[in-house]
């Protein structure tokens, strides 16, 4: 839990500082671009109104062209026309607290100062014809007749200032000087400053609301997100932990809502897989006790066929002794002709004991014939079974292979999740861990699956092993009802020879003279009854040797269905693992 909750204030840091930083600095950016407007602005008015005080100073200048004229032939600081314009080039100055008011001409011998407007009493100023030096691209453009205002610039005896520089035009709009005036660069910053502070007056209280609205939404909107994240989080927790009861809540309408409506169907698909895994175990146990049931009725009705074909076996013995003791008296008899009445009439006893017997081993091998053709019923219908259970083994196989498509769903699911995530960069480490999460469980599902692949592949090997011994029990089963019909087919010609036998002895009475004939007959008759007798207990032999294959098949036939039970509690045990909630009504698995 203290990891959990250390995710969590990691992922609320993380999501403060993505809309934090972005509205100090947007604070910052916009107290720099108000700080930058004001000097601009400020620079651009003082520009403006010094530009426009010499263009007014250059026109009233203008209207004393006489004075300028004069001044320019005279070339003297004594003359009255110097101290007039000096006089009022000072009181410009004074009035507009410019730093420096001057005026200028072009000779021949280059730029020079004619009248500066400094006080009378100032030591430094610039006597008349004081050579002038100042930017040449400055001077081609005020002798086109242009008005020039510069920005601020560095003279290493004034500091920091900027100048105007305008021609002065008479009334017929010829060039006769030039005026300068330069202002100091301190004005320019207190204008600056003013303008600063009056523009920090209102954006700071607006910044301050806005970051304050900002917070405000900030706060409801990690809320509503850590909110979701949480549900998420503990959600594939208890998916992870086999808890499939969970339902996560669609809080939000973004990416993550769209994830909790994933994981709710995902959990659902899971349910349905798991409760269809469940249903097919329990079918595969009632499967696997029918199979058990029918192999040990299978196994006692071999040993019931067992102890008939035993019987049959001693009938065949008895038969044989007796069909000696007939070829003996067959050979005395032409000794004991005196003795033939009474033999004939032990004969004819002997022939009516024959027909009883065989009537009986008749009968004994119709039960037996009954009783194979059952069995061979009861074979068809455990191959009915093990086909049954070799569908319900395709059909877990089918459902495996759901399970494995809803795993790379949730694999992609996870890496478009991972992909989301280094796209957000910080704010989507997050995100990661909600998608790492899901590829965990993704991973220990496809683990679970392949186990169940692994016992649904070794539960289809026994099944065919199982339809191999039905495959085989069958060919037994039609070999013994082949060997049987064989057995009642030579039963008839028995009875018919005794049939014939008897005739014979009711003849030697009216016929004696014909005795030797008739031994001849009887002997030769006895010898086809001895080997058919021969033959018959071969049968009887073989039809045994096939009961005791027909009953191994049914004891492994019987382990076959013990392990069957124990494959389909595995299966049941690796799904009752996951918790998850039966309802009334569910859809079956296809």
């Amino acid at each position: 839990m203290r990891q959990t909750r250390k995710i969590k204030m990691d992922l609320r840091f993380k999501l403060y500082l993505i809309i934090l930083v972005p509205l100090l600095a947007m604070g910052g950016l916009i107290m720099w671009t108000t700080i930058d407007s004001s000097e601009n602005a400020s620079l651009m008015t003082m520009q403006h109104n010094n530009q426009q005080l010499a263009v007014n100073t250059a026109s009233q200048l203008g209207q004393e062209s006489e004075l300028i004229k004069t001044l320019a032939s005279t070339a003297s600081e004594e003359s009255s026309e110097y101290k007039s314009l000096r006089d009022e080039l000072v009181k410009v100055r004074l009035q507009s607290g410019a730093l420096y008011v001057y005026m200028y001409n072009k000779t021949s011998d280059g730029w020079i100062y004619t009248v500066d407007g400094a006080n009378w009493d100032d030591s430094e100023y610039s006597p008349y014809g004081t050579a002038m030096e100042f930017n040449p691209q400055i001077q081609e453009r005020l002798l086109r007749g242009e008005v020039i205002t510069t920005g601020i610039v560095d003279d290493p005896t004034w500091g920091q200032l900027l100048s105007s520089f305008t021609p002065i035009k008479d009334s017929q709009g010829a060039i006769i000087g030039y005026l300068g005036i330069d202002i100091s660069a301190e004005a320019v910053n207190q204008v600056s400053a003013i303008s600063v502070n009056n523009a920090y007056r209102t954006i700071i209280p607006i910044f301050v609301v806005v970051l304050i609205l900002s917070l405000v939404m900030m706060l409801l909107v990690v809320r509503g997100i850590l909110r979701q994240v949480r549900d998420i989080k503990s959600s594939l927790e208890q998916v992870a932990d086999g808890n499939l009861k969970v339902v996560s809540t669609h809080m939000t309408n973004d990416q993550l809502g769209d994830i909790s409506d994933l994981i709710n169907v995902m959990v659902a698909q899971l349910t349905n897989i798991l409760m269809g895994i469940q249903q097919g175990s329990n079918m595969l146990q009632q499967s696997s006790a029918n199979i058990a049931e029918t192999a040990q009725t299978n196994q006692r009705q071999t040993e019931e066929l067992s102890r008939a074909i035993e019987e049959i076996a001693i009938g065949s013995m008895k038969q044989a002794e007796e069909t000696e003791h007939s070829v003996q008296h067959s050979e005395n008899l032409g000794k004991i002709m005196d003795e033939v009445g009474s033999y004939v009439q032990q004969f004819t006893h002997t022939s009516e004991q024959l027909s009883a017997v065989q009537v009986q081993v008749t009968r004994e091998h119709e039960v037996l014939l009954e009783k194979g053709r059952e069995n061979a019923k009861r074979v068809e219908h455990q191959q009915e079974i093990s086909r049954s259970l070799t569908t319900q083994s395709e059909l877990a196989s089918s459902i495996s292979g759901q399970i494995h498509n809803i795993l790379k769903q949730t694999q992609i699911l996870s890496l478009n999740a991972s992909i989301e995530a280094a796209r957000a960069g910080e704010a989507g480490k997050g995100f990661a861990v909600v998608a790492g999460e899901m590829g965990q469980l993704a991973q220990q599902s496809e683990r679970s699956i392949q186990e169940i692949d692994v016992i649904l592949g070794s539960f289809v090997q026994e099944i065919h092993r199982m339809g191999n011994h039905f495959e085989a029990n069958m060919v037994a089963v039609k070999e013994q009802e082949e060997q049987i019909a064989d057995c009642l087919q030579a039963f008839r010609q028995v009875s018919k020879l005794s049939t014939e036998v008897h005739e014979l002895a009711q003849r030697l009475e009216n016929r004696t003279m014909d005795m030797h004939s008739i031994r001849q007959e009887v002997e030769q008759h006895l010898s086809y009854i001895a080997s058919a007798t021969e033959e018959t207990s071969a049968m009887a032999e073989e039809v045994t040797a096939s009961a005791v294959e027909q009953q191994r098949s049914a004891s492994e036939l019987s382990n076959i269905s013990g392990q069957l039970a124990g494959l389909a509690g595995n299966l049941k045990s690796y799904s009752d693992q996951f918790q998850i909630e039966v309802t009334k009504s569910v859809p079956p698995s296809h």
